[in-house]
């Protein structure tokens, strides 16, 4: 029996080695989304000549006058504008005009627009050091929304240019470190600023946003930096988004639905092959193949769930599941022994079928977290598969009673 099952359920898993959830599915589920929660909010952080406008202007197209006619106050110390308009607007920027004020809390800012996504925009003159005021009001802002992304613009580089007449081309700032081609001296005050954030995850895009009705000289390109910072921006807004959903029950749990509805059934045939391996008679033969199938299932709800395979992973699972857990394999082995034709063999099966059921829910419940942006530790994964094992074992042993020593072991 056991050597049909085995070469049935290898041949199972070779042709479904890398499932996935899908895709239309999941985008759907997005859409969805997208319709019934609020409007995304830029958070324009910074105080005033920084260039917060500008940034707006560069994105949105509008100049000046109209960026300014658009903004109205929304609470005692921050402007809204909604664009394009009120009635068609899908993006918000928020200015927060208090950052002077001694003492700035951000709580009637933050209750404004609760619930909605947001994604900081940091704003900073690239030569500009006296910024304690904004630092502060960050702090504050991700004391309470830590998982808000955060961008930090570093403004008006041509400050820091000492003479030079034009800027770095191509862009040179998109690398992990600044080449020689950026003067020596914004290049030091750029890395400055940067240190300022070294306790708090942002992306850094220097940008100079000249344009000729500013009265100033305009260095061209005008918008030199905007690829960075839409690049930056694309990749902040479905973290902002996922902030969002992990806020929202339901849709939440209609995108871990999908997902548990995708694993579960693979769960299931690693769950039968265990079971199958477990039931050779011959006591220690199986337990390589039923710990080489649970690392097969580790990767299949990895990979359902689009996780990377990574050492901090697998540590927090084996530690989560313990020195017991082995333990308890060597006590389902000597089950083997027990004199009554086949009973051991069947014990040592449904454990098998059951620990690997158990293993493969409490998987599901660790990406889940994940993918909603927490990272559980192994005393939650803990409890997520005793409580699975638990529940699988009636399953699993049918009317095959556990003996009394292995139902010690086994809760």
């Amino acid at each position: 029996m056991a050597k049909r099952i085995i070469p049935r359920a290898w041949q199972w898993l070779w042709d479904r080695a890398s499932p996935t959830v899908d895709p239309h599915e999941i985008e759907e589920i997005l859409e969805k989304a997208r319709h019934a929660l609020p409007t995304p909010v830029f958070w324009l952080l910074g105080k005033t000549e920084q260039g917060k406008t500008s940034i707006v202007r560069a994105i949105t197209g509008r100049d000046d006058a109209e960026i300014g006619k658009g903004f109205r106050a929304c609470t005692r110390t921050a402007s809204v504008y909604a664009y394009p308009d009120e009635q068609g607007c899908f993006l918000r920027f928020l200015d927060t005009r208090g950052l002077g004020e001694v003492g700035y809390d951000p709580s009637d800012d933050l209750a404004a627009f609760a619930g909605q996504s947001h994604i900081v925009i940091v704003v900073l003159k690239a030569m500009d050091h006296a910024q304690q005021d904004t630092l502060s009001a960050l702090r504050a802002i991700r004391k309470r929304r830590p998982h808000w992304p955060v961008i930090v613009c570093q403004t008006a580089l041509h400050e820091g240019y000492a003479g030079r007449p034009e800027h770095v081309v191509p862009y040179p700032f998109a690398q992990p470190s600044l080449p020689d081609s950026v003067p020596q001296e914004l290049a030091r005050s750029l890395h400055a600023q940067r240190e300022w954030f070294v306790d708090q995850p942002a992306r850094f895009v220097p940008l100079d946003f000249t344009f000729a009705d500013h009265n100033q000289r305009v260095y061209e390109p005008a918008d030199y930096g905007l690829d960075a910072l839409w690049e930056a921006i694309e990749a902040a807004v479905p973290l902002g988004l996922r902030e969002m959903v992990r806020n929202n029950i339901a849709i939440r749990k209609r995108l871990h639905d999908a997902y548990f509805d995708t694993a579960h059934p693979h769960i299931l045939v690693y769950a039968g092959a265990a079971g199958g391996a477990g039931a050779i008679p011959v006591p220690y033969i199986d337990v390589p193949i039923v710990l080489s199938l649970q690392a097969k299932l580790f990767h299949t709800v990895a990979t359902i769930y689009g996780q990377p395979m990574s050492a901090g992973q697998m540590a927090t699972i084996a530690s989560g599941l313990g020195v017991g857990y082995l333990a308890r394999f060597g006590v389902r082995e000597l089950a083997k022994l027990i004199p009554l034709p086949g009973v051991g063999s069947v014990v040592s099966g449904a454990f098998a079928a059951a620990s690997t059921y158990a293993l493969g829910i409490a998987l599901c419940e660790y990406f889940g977290h994940v993918l909603d942006g927490n990272v559980p530790d192994a005393k939650m994964f803990r409890g997520w598969y005793r409580a699975a094992f638990a529940a699988a074992k009636p399953r699993f042993r049918k009317t095959i009673p556990l003996p009394a020593a292995v139902e010690r072991e086994t809760k």
